[in-house]
């Protein structure tokens, strides 16, 4: 029965009686919770069982340990909480991600192959992982049976486990994905992990782990995705990184203590196509072979999604068993931090930040033609910024802020279409910055911190530039403002005309004709004396409102 990814909700009585038994019962993304389905305690032929992203949010009845031989358990993304404290013996595939779960890590059958118990509230240390075999426990890091193979997917991630790393990595020889990383792990990297040799995929991100590289890790020349990033890892970045892992395409050594300069022999990695060694202690200069990434070079995106099949031999039918997985990198990615997952099939970045490198941008960056994120700020980088920068046209971000870049922004930038992100701030960058939409659509902080920088969309004028509000006015301007001043000039002149003409009159008027010169001081006079007698009513009315409060002037 299949019903998974649909909206269906499972309304059943406690009493109802169920007429079927089934084999495989799928309801993932149906509504089930929020009690955990007790209808399927009676499914006694029951081998694979998927209720994941079903809304339960309850603890996991005891009867549940008693359900038939369930091969395939997924349970994943609920919320379901207590404790797991083992996984029965017939189980080859479990995923208790996405919960609640809490206490000690649950025993692990040897038969189990795909294990993810990541994202939840596991607390202990590795010692409490085991292998339940015959119904007989015991603990990895003892002599174990000769028969037995371990896990080939083991993702404990994103939990709440302590203490060091226990070296018994060997007994789980069969291992191709290993995930430990947003623990509190401490102690140094156990030399025993160069023992799984199949080992494709290891992260060990953000923990607490010190010390080198061991050396071992050159033996797992199958490894494509190594993600060691935010933990305390010091010493110099090895060589033999490049020289025996020549399948590696995804490098992450991010927020560490490594010292010293790169090593050549990292050109070799053909297949990488994201790299990500900021926030460490690097020295020297970028080597110059950087355009050996091919797989930054050619067009396309990269494998991400990874399906593997069992070689173990002690499958009857090896072929029927497999597992897989999507890689997931957190990159920095126009001044934020985001995930990648499926995307990051066409994430091609390099991140060298916050390092110690100096001297000039090699040549060679310039011909990673499909290279979208380059960040090289805060470092000591000097020199000028190579004028072929512009043939990086599928570039989305580039930080070059906080160097000690000099002299011109090359103007062949303006063509970088695609950029979305730049910052050029805290340099020694001088000139003009150039004209194109592109450049001049960035904020102004984009290239603060340059003060020989000049022109949109910084406020410096650049010298023989005008400013736009004292621009030359048009011809047609001209004409205007011309016609505008002679009617101006016209105006004055019939109003003075008209002034003189009508004072002359009136005056002229009463000089020579008497009588109306006498009518004209009869008026004169009435009208004085209509004045003093509206003053006297007024100030008599003002003197009754302020009743004698104020004195009158």
């Amino acid at each position: 029965m299949d019903t998974s990814y649909n909206h269906l909700i499972f309304k059943f009585s406690s009493v109802w009686l169920r007429p079927f038994q089934s084999q495989e019962l799928y309801l993932s993304s149906c509504k089930l919770g929020p009690k955990f389905p007790s209808w399927i305690q009676n499914q006694n032929t029951l081998n694979e069982l998927d209720i994941s992203h079903s809304q339960i949010s309850d603890t996991i009845p005891i009867w549940f340990w008693n359900v038939s031989m369930i091969f395939h358990l997924n349970l994943s993304s609920n919320n379901l909480r207590g404790n797991f404290p083992y996984i029965n013996n017939y189980t080859e595939v479990i995923d208790l991600s996405s919960n609640s779960f809490d206490g000690p890590l649950p025993q692990i059958p040897a038969g189990c192959r795909e294990i993810n118990l990541s994202q939840n509230k596991f607390s202990g240390t590795l010692l409490s992982l085991g292998i339940v075999e015959d119904r007989g426990f015991y603990v990895l890091d003892s002599s174990g049976s000769s028969g037995s193979t371990g896990p080939t997917f083991l993702d404990i991630s994103h939990n709440k486990l302590f203490g060091e790393l226990p070296d018994f990595w060997m007994r789980l020889s069969f291992l191709g994905f290993l995930n430990l990383g947003y623990n509190n792990f401490s102690g140094r990297i156990p030399p025993s992990l160069g023992n799984i040799i199949p080992l494709q995929t290891l992260i060990l991100r953000n923990n607490k782990l010190h010390g080198g590289l061991p050396e071992s890790l050159r033996n797992c020349s199958s490894l494509g995705f190594v993600d060691l990033g935010l933990n305390k890892l010091s010493g110099k970045v090895p060589s033999w990184i490049g020289e025996d892992l020549p399948h590696l395409y995804a490098l992450i050594l991010k927020s560490n203590r490594f010292y010293g300069s790169l090593p050549y022999e990292i050109c070799q990695l053909s297949n990488l196509h994201f790299l990500d060694l900021s926030m460490n202690r690097i020295t020297g200069s970028i080597p110059t072979c950087f355009d050996n990434f091919t797989a930054m070079i050619r067009k396309g995106k990269e494998v991400v999604e990874h399906i593997y099949y069992s070689d173990d031999p002690l499958l009857s039918s090896p072929s029927q068993y497999s597992y897989s997985y999507v890689d997931k990198v957190l990159a920095r990615w126009k001044g934020q931090e985001y995930e990648y997952g499926s995307n990051f099939a066409y994430l091609k970045m390099i991140d060298l930040s916050t390092n110690k490198l100096t001297g000039e941008i090699p040549i060679g960056i310039t011909r990673l033609l499909e290279l979208k994120g380059l960040n090289l700020s805060n470092n000591r980088y000097y020199g000028k910024i190579p004028l072929e920068i512009g043939e990086l046209k599928v570039l989305e971000s580039l930080d070059l802020s906080t160097n000690k870049f000099s002299g011109e922004i090359p103007p062949s930038m303006s063509g970088l279409s695609f950029l979305a992100f730049l910052n050029l701030s805290n340099n020694h960058l001088s000139g003009k910055i150039p004209s194109g939409t592109q450049l001049q659509g960035f904020n102004a902080s984009t290239y603060e911190g340059n003060t020989g920088l000049c022109g949109k969309p910084l406020t410096n004028i650049c010298p023989g530039d005008k400013p736009a509000d004292r621009d030359t006015p048009s011809s047609s301007e001209d004409e205007n403002d011309e016609g505008n001043s002679e009617y101006k000039t016209w105006l004055c002149i019939g109003g003075v005309l008209g002034f003189s003409t009508s004072f002359w009159g009136i005056i002229g008027t009463l000089v020579l004709n008497r009588r109306w010169r006498h009518a004209y001081y009869l008026s004169l006079n009435n009208l004085k004396e209509r004045i003093y007698v509206a003053m006297a009513v007024r100030i008599g009315r003002l003197q009754r409102n302020f009743r004698g409060d104020h004195v009158l002037g």
